[in-house]
């Protein structure tokens, strides 16, 4: 997870700091086009998470060599989940960036929506372990929150790709291969949105 946040916002910086250099411009006069620049920042920044993601896969062999512990093929399935979720996650920094005018800019909105989807999961957990220790009724303080924080919490479980990879390895875990590929295709889903918003971002605004 924060492997990705950090290639995330890395592609974000990049991203927007090319524009004000006016790299972009000279890029696109070219025979580079915001499709094609945006691809081959997805793909720089997907190589070096499957490069750590190896690294990762290798580690654990050879722990399970040295300790006669045998690696579970599960491990592929969790490290293809975690490349999706995270080229889903670079394209939505390079979507902030292409709103970003500028960096600091980026950088706001960049933290400010990961905060916010941090305070939306944990504030949810929260307040149901407050109502766990009162009787639920219609005049409970916390009933309104509840309320709006699962329907946040349901929102959120659509727009963020750590949500849709958290629920697609407990779907592994159970051998449940048809929630397994919902959820799968719901990353992808999310990073072909994320995507075409990035694209038109950059269109509109121009390089």
């Amino acid at each position: 997870v924060l492997l990705s946040l950090y290639l995330a916002l890395h592609a974000t910086l990049h991203l927007v700091r090319e524009r004000e250099q006016g790299t972009l411009k000279v890029l696109f006069f070219g025979p580079v086009d915001s499709v094609s620049y945006l691809l081959g920042r997805l793909c720089s920044q997907s190589l070096l998470y499957g490069m750590a993601g190896g690294v990762a896969f290798l580690w654990a062999v050879g722990l399970g060599w040295m300790t006669n512990l045998l690696v579970q093929p599960d491990l592929l399935g969790v490290l293809g989940l975690g490349l999706l979720t995270n080229g889903a996650v670079v394209v939505f920094g390079l979507l902030v960036g292409a709103w970003g005018r500028t960096a600091r800019t980026a950088l706001i909105i960049f933290a400010l929506v990961v905060l916010l989807a941090l305070l939306i999961q944990f504030g949810d957990q929260a307040i149901l372990q407050l109502a766990a220790q009162t009787q639920a009724n219609r005049q409970d303080p916390l009933l309104f929150l509840r309320r709006a924080l699962e329907l946040l919490n349901g929102l959120l479980l659509w727009l963020s790709p750590f949500a849709q990879m958290s629920r697609g390895m407990d779907a592994l875990l159970v051998g449940d291969g048809g929630r397994l590929l919902l959820h799968t295709g719901a990353i992808v889903g999310q990073a072909a949105l994320y995507f075409a918003g990035a694209v038109w971002a950059l269109k509109r605004g121009g390089p």
